[in-house]
């Protein structure tokens, strides 16, 4: 499934796009616009994405600016608490959230992703700490010790520069939410790394790449193909 998102935010921006390879990793972001004439000129060149995600009012003026036919999109507001998605199916407007009968209206993303774009566009604030146990004692760690966050044999944990580990009570969807993204990157299922535990990258067969972090992990870190494009963009910040 093919994005393209219109935010004038960056960090909204890339939460968004974090969080649809969240949901799926099929999901690809084609592009990324500030602004509605930036939007208008990328549809008119290029193809039409399968959903384009942005605020009712610049999707109104997207609208009155692209020369083409552009249909099957979806639009979401960020301007009010209550999210508005509507689909232009066969060139007519369904509100998909409201009751509607009939199998084909459907919402597209479940009550639970709902929730998660609520909180994505709530006024940013990041997780500045964490509470951890070692052993009967209780430690509060400062994010910007954690080098990177990783998932084993179902758990989560969270490696510090100084090689400590420790467990979270979090999903890996979750922390993505509430981590800085100028701080930390999830280059795949598993892990959430931060820049400074990156010491070189290699590249990988199938187009991905290869991380040697400090302090090292278990297994091997792999860039997930679909997110190098991406990885790249945030390493060049």
């Amino acid at each position: 499934m093919n994005v393209l998102v219109i935010e004038q935010e960056k960090i909204v921006a890339q939460k968004i796009k974090d969080l649809l390879y969240g949901i799926d990793e099929s999901i690809r972001v084609v592009g990324i616009s500030d602004n509605m004439f930036a939007a208008a000129e990328w549809l008119d060149t290029n193809t039409i994405p399968d959903i384009i995600l942005a605020n009712k009012e610049m999707m109104a003026e997207l609208g009155n600016n692209v020369r083409r036919d552009v249909r099957a999109t979806v639009t979401l507001s960020t301007t009010t608490e209550e999210f508005n998605f509507h689909a232009f199916r066969y060139k007519t407007i369904r509100h998909i959230l409201n009751e509607i009968t009939g199998r084909d209206e459907r919402n597209p993303l479940p009550d639970h992703r709902n929730q998660k774009v609520s909180r994505l566009i709530s006024p940013v604030s990041f997780k500045e700490r964490f509470l951890v146990k070692q052993g009967q004692k209780l430690l509060s760690v400062p994010v910007d010790q954690v080098a990177y966050f990783f998932s084993q044999e179902r758990f989560i944990f969270f490696k510090t520069f100084d090689n400590q580990k420790y467990l979270l009570e979090y999903r890996i969807e979750q922390l993505e939410t509430i981590l800085s993204p100028d701080q930390f990157f999830r280059v795949n299922r598993s892990f959430i790394i931060s820049l400074p535990a990156v010491k070189e990258i290699h590249a990988y067969f199938g187009n991905r790449l290869k991380l040697y972090i400090s302090p090292s992990a278990d297994k091997e870190v792999i860039v997930s193909r679909k997110r190098v494009s991406d990885f790249k963009e945030w390493l060049g910040k």
